[in-house]
């Protein structure tokens, strides 16, 4: 046995940076991710803290071999990639063999060439065959080489791995409890996944005295125990969220013993640690100055060029009136131009704030090049000279400042507000069916010439000889209920701006749309039932629907009042913190809608309702036997493809659900996760719920696919623009969906299935 003493601080050292290998090996074997991949290498090469792992022989030889390894795996990739080209290039070829030999076709007479083809089709076919099959188990053979070999190279790393642990456990003398398996690593990460607070967090305890050596562990349960203090809506009263306050006081606090053996030169999840304990040692009667300043450096210190934990530490330090340190940030972050408006809105206060109380020049010099590098309308004003009344001036100057704020925060929302009834206008008009085949934004506008232009164009569809063919269009597009769900998506989505969301009067703008629905019902059931009949149908309904169900009429009075409350709500902020809340409500709206004139500089997170509950019953529009939607008959013979191979999807069901519409779980999954600005629920079909920690989800809609990332919501991807790279599917370079516990061939052939019924819906069009 090893007679060597060690302090228990070097022994945790020693198994942290153990665990620390055991989860990079963990992560490896879970995921083969080119992500994880750069990651774990970057980890090793470049961020580790030489001054504080342990110089020990076994530790330094298993991080050479993870380097191998990650090395191996990025290499079987590229080797994987060039297996299926090949593949693909002989199918091609013998595609190609099986074609008759041209050369026979024009030489021949007649009856020689019909003879010598049908010789050469069969023997062609054959041939084909015979050529696809040797290609198949040339690629077979090839990839079984490289699961063997990756599977030797994971063995070979878990070997070494075994035998580091054994020999650091006897080095050092540690006890076992230390040690973390990869088992451990496994549940650990699935605790973490858990969308239920309160249950992660009594999960997380049942145990924490296996992960007394791995320092992330305190963070996540400090960090979960801060958030259920600060949960309004989980039923726990004041007491109760007291008690978790201390919890996470504790956990933060082992968090910081344990933080004088990390071996991580940059650790954002240390600097996210010292952010959140900042926050909970400030709700003190009387904060600890010294420790709270100490814990931002450290914040700053690890946070290396990760500019948003700086910006959150140069607030951190404004918290504490240290401006000082909070310029150096800011500036850093400026230079960096990164959120340049907000924190060009901070350094210049804080200049301005140091020439008045000063005696130096150099704030004013500073501020003079700041003002060269950034717009002039978003710095705190300097004034020429200082006044007598110091205290009388600095607040003259935060006027002028807060008044100028507000007409270009008004501004702002009118434009955006602008943009948004545009929007809104293309995809209204865009509801009732055009014979125009990819016609742009600019056909579905209300200008004359727009207007004008989709008049003739349905004139002449109707007066043609497939008139009727094109009522049954407009019949089946159920335009009416889908003109409801349009208004409802555009109430929802304006809900993430406070002003209208917590106004006074909004039911009763609301209930100005209802009212013009109403009114419009009843010559909208008259006209659908028109066109129900063959020829009844004609140009002077269509103009009636444009002239009593335009977008404008509707909802005209709605906003000429949300202007109003826009202004007067801006006019009455009397803070700069309550402008720069309605700043991040608008900069986060332009974000969610599309809308790319976007006002620039943020900081925060934008509070979001909590519900999307419609505003508009679709029973406003009088009690209907027919729901005439066109894309209800299309949809239903897309969810019965998927009903038919939703058994045939998933390979292993202990990682990845298949959940298809009209399954309860379908509706759990979309109360479970918010998807807050997006509308996918009502055209999707099926979703893959990814139960691994990777947690990469895909929507299956009547339009293409939607990968969804930690409830993430990506862009919609259409079906022509899908391609089969038989471990994977492409989205377009470089986006991909690949899932070993899902048949990638079978959800293809479902996706191609769904696309000839889409291509199919366009041609009858």
């Amino acid at each position: 046995m090893n007679d060597n003493t060690y302090e228990i601080k070097d022994q945790l050292k020693a198994a942290y940076a153990l665990n620390m290998c055991t989860v990079s090996v963990s992560q490896i074997v879970d995921y083969n991710d080119e992500y994880i991949l750069d990651q774990e290498y970057d980890a090793i090469l470049n961020n580790l803290n030489l001054e504080q792992i342990p110089k020990d022989e076994a530790l330094l030889n298993i991080l050479v071999k993870l380097l191998n390894v990650i090395t191996f795996f990025r290499i079987d990739k590229a080797k994987r990639e060039q297996i299926e080209k090949k593949y693909q290039r002989r199918v091609k070829n013998a595609i190609w063999s099986a074609v008759p030999n041209i050369g026979v076709i024009v030489a021949g007479n007649p009856v020689t060439v019909g003879l010598s083809l049908a010789t050469q089709v069969g023997i062609g076919y054959m041939n084909y065959r015979r050529e696809k099959a040797a290609a198949i188990a040339d690629k077979e053979d090839s990839e079984v080489e490289l699961r063997i070999t990756a599977r030797e190279q994971l063995n070979a790393l878990r070997r070494e791995l075994f035998t580091t642990a054994w020999r650091l456990a006897d080095e050092y003398n540690f006890p076992d409890r230390y040690r973390l398996t990869e088992r451990q690593i496994t549940q650990y990460n699935e605790i973490l996944m858990d969308v239920d607070e309160i249950r992660k967090y009594e999960r997380l305890m049942a145990v924490k005295d296996k992960f007394e050596a791995y320092l992330p562990f305190w963070y996540f349960a400090g960090h979960s125990a801060k958030f259920i203090s600060e949960d309004r809506n989980n039923g726990l009263d004041q007491d109760d969220r007291d008690y978790f306050r201390r919890q996470a006081l504790e956990h933060f606090e082992k968090y910081e013993n344990l933080n004088s053996f990390n071996i991580l030169r940059e650790d954002s999840l240390t600097a996210s640690f010292a952010l959140e304990y900042v926050d909970l040692l400030l709700l003190d009667q009387k904060p600890d100055v010294e420790k709270i300043t100490k814990l931002i450096r450290t914040a700053v210190e690890m946070a290396g060029n990760a500019n948003d934990i700086l910006e959150l530490c140069a607030i951190s330090y404004l918290k504490m009136g240290n401006s000082n340190e909070a310029a150096k940030l800011l500036r850093i972050l400026v230079n960096e131009d990164y959120n340049t408006a907000t924190n060009a809105k901070l350094l210049s206060r804080i200049y301005v704030s140091e020439y008045l109380t000063g005696s130096s020049y150099s704030p004013r010099a500073q501020y003079k090049l700041l003002a060269s590098r950034v717009s002039p309308a978003w710095l705190f004003p300097m004034p020429e000279k200082k006044a007598d009344n110091l205290m009388l001036q600095d607040a003259e100057l935060q006027e002028k400042y807060l008044s100028d704020q507000r007409q270009d925060l008004q501004k702002e929302y009118n434009d955006v507000t602008k943009q948004f009834i545009e929007k809104n206008i293309i995809r209204f008009n865009r509801i009732i069916p055009v014979p125009v085949r990819d016609a742009t934004d600019d056909y579905f506008l209300n200008t004359d010439t727009a207007v004008k232009r989709r008049r003739q164009d349905i004139y002449n569809a109707l007066e043609s000889d497939k008139g009727n063919e094109y009522r049954k269009t407009i019949q089946e597009s159920g335009f009416r209920f889908r003109y409801v769900e349009l208004i409802n998506e555009m109430l929802i989505a304006l809900d993430g701006l406070r002003l209208f969301r917590d106004n006074a009067e909004k039911d009763d703008m609301v209930q100005k749309i209802r009212n013009n629905l109403a009114a419009a019902s009843g010559d909208l059931k008259v006209i659908q039932e028109k066109l129900n009949q063959d020829d009844a149908f004609s140009i002077m309904d269509y103009e009636k629907i444009q002239k009593s169900f335009s977008f404008q009429k509707l909802t005209a009075e709605f906003f000429e009042k949300l202007r109003v409350i826009f202004d007067d709500g801006i006019e009455a902020a009397e803070s700069l913190d309550a402008l720069d809340d309605l700043e991040i409500d608008i900069v986060q709206f332009c974000r969610t809608q599309g809308i790319v004139e976007q006002p620039q500089g943020t900081k925060g997170k934008l509070e979001q309702p909590e519900e999307e509950n419609d505003y508009i019953s679709l029973d406003i529009l009088g009690t209907d036997e027919h729901d005439e939607s066109f894309s209800k008959v299309v949809f239903n013979k897309m969810l019965s493809v998927v009903k038919e191979a939703s058994n045939n999807i998933v390979i292993d069901k202990t990682k990845v659900d298949f959940i298809v519409r009209g399954d309860q779980k379908f509706e759990l999954y979309f109360k479970n996760v918010k998807l807050k600005g997006e509308a996918f629920k009502t055209k999707t079909l099926a979703v893959l719920d990814d139960h691994t920690s990777a947690d990469s989800d895909l929507f299956i809609t009547c339009d293409g696919v939607v990968p969804v990332k930690h409830s993430k919501v990506d862009s919609l991807r259409d079906f022509s623009k899908i391609e089969y790279q038989g471990k994977s599917i492409k989205f377009g370079w470089p986006q991909e969906y690949s899932n070993r516990a899902v048949d990638i061939g079978r959800l293809y052939e479902l996706l191609e299935k769904l696309k000839s019924i889409k291509d199919e819906t366009k041609k009858k069009q």
